[in-house]
């Protein structure tokens, strides 16, 4: 009986049986080990199954294979987005100009290299490759990546008119939108005819704070708020930018933010931010843990799951649940296979009704709540005996509890996650300074914390 073709393998990968796919694939292998198709399909398969390492491994192998041009530059191309998964954007980088090099026309490899310069906020790179690829000029998606980085190299005239011919787009609008509050021009944003929507302006306004300008932002936020008075997610930005410490940043602001860049949540934070919280957190939990003995654990804001990945990795796992407020990052999570259960809820709705658990992570999750002292009496009922919880914050000045950045991100200080840990009897295992991300070039100080209920 002949083995499945390929194709059908490459049929049961898109429809997400990787286990079958990959077996297909290493049984052609089994047989004839120097088959080009067989092992790049299997990177591929390995790569979507979210196996990065084996994916890299086999991409390599079938790059350094004796090929046509076309099939040998696909390889390399398909290596490249693998390793900027993985967060290593320089070896990728390498990959994608190899790939290049053998077919210089091919549209998709052109946008994954300038996609990589921008996580790698190589401005000047950019404009002298767009400038000598002329047929670039007709791409929207490059066109667009120009005219970012000319805003970043203060370029903003230029970016405008690069920006001016495009389709319109949310993408476009929002970068004309800040080259023109950069320029001093936020009035022709606002006195349309007819005028913005508000959702349009909340839109814009975000992506103003998220590219490291809050001042941009305030008017666009503070109009928005005049035609929705009621709208939490304006006002906990105008809070953030002016200062002032709110309870917890709306449920409905934090959904909506994560479930707007789900997709390209994980490249941006291993690449361009240089995130590794996850795999940090958990190497840390060795140190307290009796890994002789299988767990229970429960991923508070899972997100896409990196979280717990590390923990199936790093721990005796048995059982892992996680929830999160955004449904696109949990159908993102879901794809891992890490967690046996995943639910759409706040951590709170979760903590009330969870089965007390042995391990409760939070990585980057409480940066969305004010002072901690409602939560970690849900947490403390959460826990056995003995356990632990274990998270990550953006850390605060000494001189305050808590204090709301204009990213609209909360920072906490030492002496508050002491002061509230200790109150309730939690032992303070660990609350350690390290480099949380970058942000704007520069890195974010976070707290790494464990703490345990006395058995």
């Amino acid at each position: 009986m002949s083995a499945p073709s390929l194709s059908e393998a490459m049929a049961l990968m898109n429809q997400g049986a990787f286990t079958a796919a990959r077996a297909i694939c290493q049984q052609h292998l089994a047989h004839t080990p120097d088959d080009f198709n067989a092992r790049h399909l299997l990177g591929l398969v390995q790569f979507k199954a979210g196996n990065l390492l084996a994916a890299t491994k086999e991409l390599s192998r079938a790059s350094k294979q004796v090929q046509p041009p076309r099939f040998k530059a696909q390889a390399l191309n398909n290596l490249a987005l693998v390793l900027q998964a993985r967060g290593k954007l320089e070896q990728a980088l390498t990959a994608c100009r190899d790939s290049l090099r053998l077919q210089p026309e091919e549209a998709a490899f052109q946008l994954n290299y300038l996609g990589l310069l921008e996580q790698l906020q190589q401005w000047q790179s950019i404009l002298d490759y767009v400038q000598h690829a002329p047929p670039l000029a007709e791409v929207a998606e490059a066109q667009l990546t120009l005219a970012v980085a000319q805003r970043h190299l203060h370029q903003h005239e230029q970016a405008l008119s690069t920006l001016a011919p495009l389709p319109k787009s949310i993408e476009v609008e929002s970068e004309r939108a800040l080259n023109l509050c950069l320029l001093d021009r936020t009035h022709l944003i606002l006195q349309q005819d007819p005028p913005a929507e508000a959702a349009l302006l909340i839109r814009l306004a975000d992506y103003c704070a998220e590219e490291g300008h809050p001042a941009a932002a305030t008017p666009l936020y503070r109009a928005a708020a005049e035609a929705e008075p009621d709208n939490l997610s304006v006002r906990h930005m105008i809070s953030a930018a002016e200062g002032q410490c709110t309870a917890a940043a709306p449920n409905s602001y934090v959904r909506d933010l994560y479930d707007i860049h789900a997709t390209e949540f994980e490249s941006r934070l291993r690449g361009r931010l240089g995130y590794d919280a996850p795999e940090r957190l958990c190497g840390a939990l060795r140190e307290y843990l009796d890994t002789s003995a299988p767990l229970e654990a429960v991923d508070l804001g899972c997100g896409t799951g990196l979280c717990g990945v590390e923990l199936r990795k790093q721990l005796p796992i048995k059982l892992l649940s996680g929830c999160d407020l955004s449904a696109q990052m949990l159908r993102q999570a879901e794809c891992k296979k890490a967690y046996d259960q995943l639910s759409c809820c706040s951590m709170e709705e979760y903590l009330h009704a969870m089965k007390p658990a042995r391990l409760i992570t939070a990585t980057d999750v409480l940066i969305y709540t004010g002072s901690l002292a409602p939560l970690m009496p849900l947490i403390w009922n959460a826990l056995l005996p003995g356990g632990l919880f274990a998270f990550t914050v953006e850390q605060g000045r000494d001189e305050e509890d808590v204090s709301l950045h204009p990213s609209g991100r909360y920072r906490h200080s030492r002496k508050h996650i002491r002061t509230q840990a200790e109150a309730l009897g939690f032992e303070v295992c660990a609350l350690d300074t390290f480099d949380l991300r970058l942000e704007h070039d520069s890195p974010v100080n976070g707290l790494m914390v464990i703490l345990q209920r006395p058995a």
